[in-house]
Parts: C-alpha cells; structure tokens; sequence
C-alpha cells in the first residue's frame, strides 16, 4: 500500500524516538530522517523525541522553519560542518569562560564547551524557544527532548514518572506532574507568578545537557578529569607557543589586568602555575613540585602574604585531605586576586568553578521553578531551590516515557535504535517502566530478541489496547551481515569526530533501515486505522 492511499483525516498519532549514542545518534537520526522524507513517510510524523545524540540532530535541524522540506540540503550541511578541522582550542576556552561568569555554571557547560561544540563543530547561540516557528506550522513533527533530574533519579529511580523531564520550544517541565514553565523562563527564579531578568540558555548549553551522558556517574569523574587535563595541556602549548614571540594574545589579551605592569613575566608565570597546581590538584595528584616552582618565583616578593601563604600550604600538605587541600587552594587565589588587582584571569576563575564542580559532581545545574510555590505541594519539589538536569539516557536510553503521555494518544511508535551494546534495552527497561506505573505497553517476547550480537533489522510489538511499536537497530543482520561487530567498533559512543567516508557509511546503515521496512511501516499504519479505535 501507497502512503497517497491512506487518508489524512485517518492517520494516527505517529511518534519518532531516537535513541541516544553520541554523534553516531546524531548522523543516524539525519539519515533515517532524509529516509522517511524519500519515502514519504515523514509527513506522517506528529511527534519526534530524542535523547542525548539524537538531540543534537533535532536541534540542528528545527533552526529551519521549513525542515522537513530541506532535510536532504540540511544533510549535505551537516557533513561539511563535521568535515571541518578541528575546532581551536582558544574557541573552545572562549566559551568555557563566558559560561563560567554565570552563577548557575555546572559541569554541562563544561561538557558543551569541551566536548560536545568540538564534536559537533558548531556553537548554536539561538534559543529553543526560537524554534516555535518550525514547530507549529503544521509541516515539521513536533519536538520533544528529553531530560531527567538527577535528585529524583537517585531517590525513586528509573522507573519513577517524576524523574523524567522534557523540553518542547513552548514549555518544559515535569510531564508525569502536570509542572510546566515557558522555556523561555526556564532556569529563571520564579516568585509569587513574576520571574527574574535573565537570559535563556542557548542551544549549545542544551546539546550539552542533554548529552550529558557522565552526568551522575561518579565512575566517570577520571574520564572527565583527563579529557580536561589534555584541553589544559593544549592551552598550555598554545600559551607557551605565543610567549615565545614576545607577544600577549589570545585568550590572555582577554584578561583585563589593573595596570600593565601586570602583564609581565612574573604574573604571567604565576597563573600558569596557578592553573597547573589546580589541574594536578583535581586530578589527586602530586603538587609539590608545583609548589616549590610557586615558591621560587615569588621569593623575590617574600613580604607578601601569597608567598607565606604557599609556604604555608606545602609545609602542610601531607597532613591535608584531598577537600582541605582544595580549600587552602582557595584561600591562595583569593589572596592572589588581591595582590594582583581586582581583575582575575578569566581562564583562572573557569578552572576554579570547574574544580568545585568536579568535587560535588554538579551537572545541569538550574533553578528550580517549583520552589516554594504552594500550589505545587504535591509534586514533593517545592523545597528544593535547584533541579539538577542530566542527560535520559542514564535511565531509559530512549524517551519513552514522554512519547506514551497519555494525551499524546500515539498509536505507533517508530523506534530508532542507535544504542551502543544491547541494541534491546531500550526496550526492556521501558517495559519494566510501564508495567511499574500502568502505562499500556505491548508484551515483549524475550525469546524474539535475545540475539543481541545479530539483530534483525525490524521487530514488532503489538497488542489489544496498545500502542504498536517497531523497533530498528541501527546495525543489524540486513544492513551489514557479518560485520555488525565491526560497525559497533568503529562507531562507538564516545567517538568524537568522523571521517567524511565514514559520516556517509553511517547515513547509508540508517537509510536502509527504513527503506527495507516502508511497507511494513504502511502495513502497520493500515492495520492501525481499519482497527477500532479502544485506546
């Protein structure tokens, strides 16, 4: 059956997921996009959700009013952005330090300066809420992206409702609470109806939030402390590098000293110490070189009271824990910013903030817009002054749980499947969700998707008064037989960058998950109009 054959006042509610899995996720999601618009398929989408890397393809994408009529010029634009060169180091301080100078800096800013806007080779300064346009007009699926918090996840669990949290360009909140803001508003201190001045967080800072896949996992802390040592350690080159030429530039021409005599080699010298006895800090490791390298540079100005300071400090290192020893580091760039005027490097007060982070292991950090609002008892928020907003993948690596909101009324979901490992979990943790809290699900048949290293491409699930799911690995036994290990190897999660050919390959794989199943798609969509309408 022809998709011209069904009747638009027929159609049912069709819902998109794509899963999470870092850029492979985002390029995969473009092609199986592209796919269904070559078979007229997209047209018949109301919702589209997405978690983590299937997040930044969607934000990519509504940036245009008319997406679904541009997704295959938006494809050739999306691989000459991933085929440019490296991002420069200096760009990615650049913002890093703008962000920190906000007081809701976390870890997310960290991670969207860091890895995420390298990655994607693009910072998007426009706003969710800009994307209203493309999402109204009745031509684009509407989007949903999806978050959770932190706090609920770690006190109910996966499968509670009220950690989940998702993102439209109209509003955001808690779905299974009825608590919504304008997004607009979102991390805006909210009193009495009237809300802060404050600007809203920009796409860039979104992609990274909800791709925060570290976020909450305490066993990634060496991870992220490495990748940020390795950024430092460029800096570092870069700085020394420009130090050769006699010349102060970059990101340090950014810094506005009280005075030029505090442009000499001596302060310089200083904050470069500064920021390596940080990073090594941070990282448990031993600063006492670092120390006696302080200590001679200043011994000159032995009067000071940064010079006892750091005496002080490395006399008394060995009898400090790892907290105590971040606290007398704090104490030390206080006194420094004294000494040095009122002005303090900007790359200073970002490692500093990053360090803090680190240690209480702070991401998406916002203002809670539930706080002490009476109306909102019941949702057990209101005493808390922040949420704490991290990537949906840690719980259910697809957004499930906003796509089966009961208003939504889906009747079909096409499930996109980009996850690294058990190309089935998705599945199964969703089954377990919605059997916890009565949501309509279909049954899965554990023995039908217990080959997890040679899927197929194309499952079915289905049943009386539930919505049909077909579920799509991304590699699976059609697409590339033989050789599913070695695409999972190649295109692994935290990847983060590809070649040209490689881009194409992945956009092939998605592509022909689709156009191997446009009749089953049809077939299903068929079965679901002639069926009556229970649910």
């Amino acid at each position: 059956m022809e998709r011209s054959q069904l009747k638009k006042d027929n159609m049912p509610n069709i819902g998109v997921l794509g899963s999470g899995g870092g850029l492979r996720a985002m390029i995969a999601l473009l092609g199986t996009l592209v796919e269904l618009k070559n078979q007229d398929l997209l047209d018949a989408v109301m919702y589209l959700c997405g978690v983590s890397g299937s997040t930044w393809c969607m934000s990519f994408l509504y940036q245009e009013k008319d997406r679904t009529e541009k997704v295959q010029v938006l494809e050739a634009r999306l691989c000459d952005t991933l085929s440019k060169p490296p991002c420069h180091i200096q760009e990615e301080f650049t913002i890093a330090t703008q962000a920190a100078e906000d007081e809701l800096f976390s870890l997310t800013d960290v991670w969207a300066s860091f890895f995420v806007y390298p990655a994607l080779k693009l910072y998007d300064e426009t706003k969710l809420s800009e994307h209203d346009d493309s999402s109204k007009n009745g031509k684009n699926p509407y989007p949903v992206y999806a978050a959770i918090e932190a706090n609920q996840l770690g006190k109910a669990g996966e499968n509670s409702p009220g950690t989940w949290f998702e993102f439209t360009p109209h509003e955001s909140g808690f779905p299974s609470l009825g608590a919504f803001v304008c997004t607009e508003d979102l991390g805006k201190k909210i009193k009495d109806g009237n809300s802060q001045k404050r600007d809203e967080k920009n796409i860039c800072y979104l992609q990274g939030l909800w791709g925060s896949a570290l976020g909450s996992v305490d066993a990634n802390k060496k991870y992220l402390i490495d990748h940020l040592k390795e950024k430092f350690r460029k800096l570092r080159e870069h700085r020394y590098a420009v130090g050769k030429a006699g010349v102060l530039q970059g990101v340090l021409a950014s810094v506005p000293f009280v005075g030029t005599d505090y442009t000499s080699v001596l302060h310089r010298g200083i904050l470069l110490l500064l920021q390596e006895l940080h990073v090594r800090a941070s990282a448990g490791e031993d600063c006492k070189r670092i120390l006696r390298q302080l200590k001679e540079v200043l011994k000159e100005e032995n009067s000071k009271y940064s010079y006892l300071k750091c005496y002080e400090i490395s006399e008394t290192l060995d009898l400090k824990s790892w907290e105590e020893i971040m606290l007398e580091f704090a104490e030390l760039i206080c006194i420094f910013e004294k000494e040095l005027g009122e002005y303090v490097w900007n790359v200073w007060q970002l490692l500093w903030k990053t360090v803090t982070c680190i240690c209480y292991w702070i991401w998406g950090y916002t203002n809670n817009f539930l706080y002490t609002d009476s109306k909102a008892q019941s949702t057990g928020l209101t005493n808390k002054e922040f949420i704490h907003l991290i990537d949906a993948g840690i719980a259910i690596n697809a957004a499930y749980p906003l796509v089966l909101r009961p208003e939504r009324k889906v009747k079909l979901i096409l499930s996109f499947d980009f996850s690294d490992g058990d190309p089935f979990e998705t599945i199964k943790k969703t089954a377990k969700y919605c059997e916890a809290n009565n949501i309509p699900f279909p049954e899965i048949n554990t023995e039908e998707i217990k080959d997890i290293d040679k899927p197929s491409d194309c499952y079915i699930f289905k049943g009386k008064d539930v919505p049909t799911i077909m579920h799509f690995p991304l590699f699976n036994n059609k697409n590339c037989p033989d050789k599913i290990k070695d695409f999972r190897d190649t295109f692994t999660t935290f990847t983060s960058s590809y070649s040209e050919d490689n881009v194409k390959i992945l956009l092939k794989k998605a592509k022909m998950n689709v156009s191997n199943n446009k009749d089953r798609i049809l077939k299903e969509i068929q079965q679901i109009v002639s069926s009556p309408k229970e649910f």
